[in-house]
């Protein structure tokens, strides 16, 4: 096998404990760059808009809410050009979004606070919420984003007021209402992607609203997503390109107000994605197992040689590409009642179904027809809460309120669609040679018995019920005090079913071995749990208010519902499954202020926060499976800084800047990478103690500058948006070799306004930086333990045009 000059793990060896020049210099220029902002504000005396949120449940002006929050009308996500969550991440400098081996698979993390979502069974712990219904995953949210009315980043727990499992924050998102009168848009865009195989993408998003009766309206929105192949191959024989989008999505709504006391919202999601874009760049570390054994492989005439040993180039080694077909839809019936005493009634009852299969051709990743694997996944969510609200204003200001939630998961095809299917050299006797000697294995082993089919069936069955409510004691005019408090209670029941159909040696029987009484059957829990908040509020005056807050966080256990050599049965040494983890808790501080300044041409917004995590969930990717596991202390303390400035008659700025130090505080049983000798506190375990987790930058910051003038013709503008992140493990192992290394991330635009229509040329990425979003071992089975590896980037330099039309 041919290798690149360059290889990455020399390029990126950079270890955490080196951070300094680069972040000093990107603080310095961002702490310039708001000096400069703030003093050319004082000149002039426009004000900027008010922006209204619910973060409380209520409606509130952002600057009044005490807490930590980020909000985006739609004008604002259109004016930055944000059409998806991980554009939307680089306006929330302590918002990280990882997507892996599918679009199900994307994560979010706040404050570097949060887990993979690779596991279907592991919740995420930033809660998403569609028009306040919660979302156990991202399928919609990681999609096109459109027909938004404004969308509202909860930094730190919220545990008291929103669903389950936000011990890391909250992105909710709002639909945007049918109009009153009738209008209609049309957005096309049309651009290129530079990568190894340069990619034309097109975009579409129209939709139309208004009355239909008196007392009826609605609205229908549609999004298409589509991408040429993004990476080409680098195979000696095969020629297949990779990396493709397919996507789209349909979204209506209906709505009736019979009288100006009642108004009902019914709104419906579609989305159906059908692509290869989850395929991984790899790197095999030179005289490794993996390497040698593909390299016997080659020798044997069974493999291919691959020109490309560089996971960033977006050249890859794999015969076949990655597939994904997801379909997914939502319902959510809003009603609100407004009752004679002001006094409203709140019910948000909502479902929302997906299935997911994917496939992988060549699971080795050895460019050779070995093994197959195949992955279905598909779950329905019920969900009713109900809220009575009091009117406000008054000297205690309340809510109360219940919420229910049932999820069915399901992952494996009762047989239909087998988890392992053999293929053509599965048996073949030079590579049951290599399997039995780098895995460890006295004789040949084959990787799969000719016919043989390896069945999973994992379940898993989720009940939860919450009381919460939260007052507000208005003491006086300028002081009042915000005390909450849920009680919850949920219920997991699930089982591990796996064996092959045909009895005998191979990797595919050990990975399913089929013993009934320790590798499958089911597991069941309950738990409980109140958590608490209160807070203080103090204001100043009407441009300046302070509070604090302290809370407790909860994020329940569960089980993983994964293929493997774990046991299901309960171990008599801990009174629990192995495959179970804990329940997270977490205890959070924070302070901060609000301030509108400059004659409201500027508005700031400042907190400090300190959270300590008990039982943090955590979880690593070992050769084949997903590892959960608890860390016993983590530790989170930091500061943030943003806000907005009009900066004369046509230039506005935004800005924020982060600091989250999150480490593990006490974490003896972590994984280990590849080459670390295990020093943990269980066999085969990590001492991560004193670590940051993956994908945790200390300092992030962005600088948006916004420029706006009237020409003969109509308007012309003018949009900047730099984003800059510190270094980060890119692993959950934590490997020093493989650090993301800082960057910085600059997305431009140019544009004119006439008549209905809006013209952009833009540019993301514009410096083309290779940026590693996230990397894990090889799926080779011979991978425990080897330091080869692969890598999904975040995208290359892209450029095009989009234009709108609005009637």
């Amino acid at each position: 096998m041919q290798y690149s000059q360059t290889s990455y793990s020399v390029r990126q060896s950079k270890v955490l404990a080196n951070r300094g020049p680069g972040r000093r210099r990107a603080v310095a220029v961002l702490v310039g760059a708001l000096a400069a902002l703030a003093g050319g504000g004082q000149a002039q005396a426009q004000q900027l808009e008010e922006v209204t949120v619910t973060a409380q449940k209520r409606e509130q002006n952002l600057q009044d809410v005490p807490m930590a929050v980020s909000a985006f009308t739609g004008q604002s996500l259109r004016d930055a050009g944000i059409s998806d969550i991980e554009d939307l991440a680089r306006q929330v400098p302590s918002l990280q979004v990882q997507t892996s081996t599918s679009a199900l698979s994307t994560n979010y993390r706040l404050r570097g606070v949060g887990n993979l979502g690779n596991i279907p069974t592991f919740e995420p712990a930033v809660g998403v919420f569609h028009d306040g219904a919660f979302r156990n995953r991202p399928v919609f949210s990681s999609g096109d984003m459109f027909d938004i009315e404004r969308i509202e980043v909860l930094r730190g727990p919220q545990s008291t007021l929103y669903g389950k499992n936000t011990t890391a924050g909250v992105v909710a998102i709002y639909s945007r209402k049918p109009t009153e009168e009738l209008s209609a848009n049309a957005e096309l865009t049309a651009g290129n992607l530079e990568g190894a195989s340069d990619a034309s993408l097109y975009r579409f998003v129209g939709g139309v609203s208004g009355p239909l009766t008196d007392t009826v309206s609605g609205s229908l929105g549609l999004s298409y997503t589509g991408q040429d192949h993004l990476m080409d191959s680098a195979l000696s024989a095969s020629d297949e390109e990779a990396n493709d989008v397919d996507r789209s999505s349909l979204r209506g709504q209906l709505q009736w107000q019979p009288t100006d006391a009642l108004n009902l919202r019914l709104i419906g999601g579609v989305l159906q994605q059908d692509d290869d874009q989850s395929l991984s760049d790899v790197y095999f570390e030179p005289g490794s197992r993996a390497d040698t054994f593909w390299q016997n492989l080659q020798v044997a005439g069974l493999a291919e040689s691959c020109s490309s040993n560089d996971p960033l180039d977006l050249e890859h080694c794999a015969r076949k590409a990655v597939t994904s077909e997801i379909d997914a839809n939502e319902g959510t019936l809003l009603v609100d009642y407004a009752l004679n005493n002001g006094w409203t009634i709140d019910s948000i009852t909502s479902y929302d179904w997906f299935k997911f299969e994917g496939s992988i051709d060549d699971l080795f990743q050895v460019a050779s027809p070995i093994l197959k694997f195949q992955d279905t996944q598909e779950a329905d969510s019920w969900q009713q809460e109900l809220r009575l609200t009091s009117a406000g204003g008054e000297t205690v200001d309340w809510l109360v309120g219940t919420f229910y939630y049932h999820n069915e998961f399901q992952r494996g095809d009762q047989g239909d669609r087998p988890l392992f299917v053999d293929d053509i050299y599965s048996a073949n006797p030079v590579v049951a040679a290599n399997i039995g000697k780098f895995a460890g294995f006295p004789i040949p082993v084959p990787a799969a018995l000719p016919g043989q089919l390896g069945i999973f069936d994992g379940r898993q069955d989720t009940d939860y019920l919450a009381f919460f409510g939260q007052a507000t004691w208005n003491v006086t005019d300028r002081f009042s005090v915000t005390g909450g408090m849920r009680w919850q209670q949920e219920e997991k029941d699930a089982s591990v079913h796996q064996f092959t159909t045909v009895q005998g040696l191979s990797l595919v029987g050990r990975s399913l071995t089929p013993s009934d009484d320790i590798y499958s059957g089911d597991m069941d829990r309950d738990t409980d749990k109140t958590t608490w908040s209160i807070t203080p509020r103090y204001a100043f005056n009407d441009d300046l208010n302070v509070y604090a807050t302290v809370s407790e966080g909860f994020k329940s256990g569960g089980f993983n519902v994964g293929w493997g050599q774990t046991p299901v049965a309960v171990d008599p040494a801990t009174g629990k499954s192995p495959r179970e983890f804990d329940n997270e808790k977490v205890t959070h501080y924070e302070a901060g202020l609000k301030s509108t300044l400059l004659d409201g041409s500027m508005q700031l917004a400042v907190n400090a926060f300190y959270a300590e995590y008990d039982d943090y969930q955590d979880a690593t990717f070992v050769s084949q499976v997903f590892i959960i596991n608890n860390a016993a202390r983590a530790e989170l303390k930091g500061i943030e800084a943003e806000g907005k400035v009009l900066l004369g008659e046509h230039l506005t700025a935004d800005f924020a800047v982060s600091y989250a130090d999150f480490t593990y505080d006490e974490y003896t049983n972590g994984a280990c990478y590849a080459g670390r000798a295990p020093d943990g506190s269980t066999p085969g375990s990590c001492d991560l103690s004193g670590e940051h987790p993956l994908n945790a930058p200390e300092w992030t910051s962005n600088l948006g500058l916004m420029y706006e003038t009237d020409v003969s013709w109509g308007q012309a503008y003018a949009r900047g948006d730099w984003t800059w992140s510190d270094e980060y493990f890119a692993t959950s192992q934590l490997d020093p070799r493989i650090v993301q290394d800082s960057y910085s991330w600059l997305n431009l635009r140019i544009g004119t306004r006439w008549d209905n229509f809006d013209l952009a040329a833009w540019v993301e990425n514009a410096t083309d930086e290779d940026v590693n979003s996230f990397s894990s071992a090889t799926l080779n089975v011979l991978g425990r333990g080897d330091p080869s590896y692969q890598t999904w980037r975040q995208p290359p330099r892209s450029y095009g045009l989009t234009l709108r039309y609005d009637l």
